[in-house]
């Protein structure tokens, strides 16, 4: 059984494509870490998702903080300790979890959902109003969205689909960021984030493969492992090359990759394992 806790909304959207991208990316990371609970993934795999929500995030709060000073906006104070409150109440919750990561997933999934709903509807729309009459915004047509999602990128695995989705909404916010003249400022934590759930998304994968014997493990493996070392090729680089070069450059390739890698080896590999729970749910039902 698979539940979208948190539900992308029109009314969500505050004007501004980074921070929107950047929302959007949390909840897919919220989904994510739903779903893992509720597929049975592992402790190890939860807690990887709680830790990179946590990341996100904060980068999420650095963004919008760096936005409010730049604009010298009046609520700035009071808007991050908004974001303090909810980064200690996170911290609460992780050690918490330490104790019964399954049981407590659901609750900080719920919590986080609604706190960002609230957040985005108040603080943020009062904050993004107040910047954008102080100054010239980007309109959304102006902007370009590198990483599109389909509906044909869909593997039909609620948790696989929705650590993709996040991915495409960090490449764009980051694409976004680069367009609006703050790119340099998010590069190499967004960097960071994308490496490290990349490497969550992989993890995911690969434990579903292993679990029901996939017979082309190895390959898609090394495709895996590929683009790990590319990842991190992109960040020994950022001292010493053009960061808005390597922005356009990080936001292309990962876009390219992810798309060609969904299409070709990842709904190779999901026919593969719908057709093995089918096997296993028939085998339930008889016996």
């Amino acid at each position: 059984m698979n539940i979208t806790i948190a539900k992308w909304r029109s009314e969500y959207n505050t004007g501004d494509s980074i921070v929107d991208e950047q929302h959007q990316s949390l909840f897919c990371i919220i989904n994510s870490l739903n779903s893992a609970m509720l597929e049975g993934q592992g402790t190890k795999i939860l807690r990887e998702t709680i830790e990179s929500l946590k990341e996100y995030t904060n980068i999420h709060f650095e963004t919008e903080e760096e936005y409010m000073l730049h604009h010298q906006y009046p609520g700035y104070e009071e808007h991050k300790k908004i974001h303090e409150s909810l980064k200690q109440k996170v911290l609460q919750f992780e050690q918490t979890l330490n104790h019964d990561s399954h049981r407590l997933t659901i609750p900080l999934s719920y919590f986080l959902t609604e706190w960002l709903t609230k957040h985005i509807k108040g603080e943020d729309m009062k904050m993004i109003l107040y910047c954008r009459e102080k100054s010239y915004q980007k309109k959304s047509s102006d902007l370009i969205e590198v990483a599109h999602w389909q509906p044909r990128y869909e593997t039909g695995f609620h948790l696989i689909d929705a650590q993709h989705q996040s991915l495409f909404h960090a490449i764009n916010a980051l694409n976004n960021a680069m367009l609006a003249g703050r790119g340099e400022q998010l590069l190499e934590n967004t960097l960071k984030a994308l490496s490290n759930y990349t490497r969550i998304h992989f993890e995911t994968e690969e434990e579903y493969m292993r679990k029901f014997n996939y017979e082309d493990y190895e390959n898609h493996h090394l495709k895996h492992n590929l683009l790990r070392k590319k990842v991190d090729s992109f960040l020994s680089q950022k001292e010493s090359v053009n960061k808005t070069k390597l922005t356009i450059d990080v936001s292309h390739f990962l876009t390219d990759w992810l798309i060609n890698h969904i299409k070709k080896e990842d709904l190779k590999m999901i026919a593969f394992l719908k057709e093995k729970k089918q096997e296993l749910c028939k085998m339930k039902i008889n016996n």
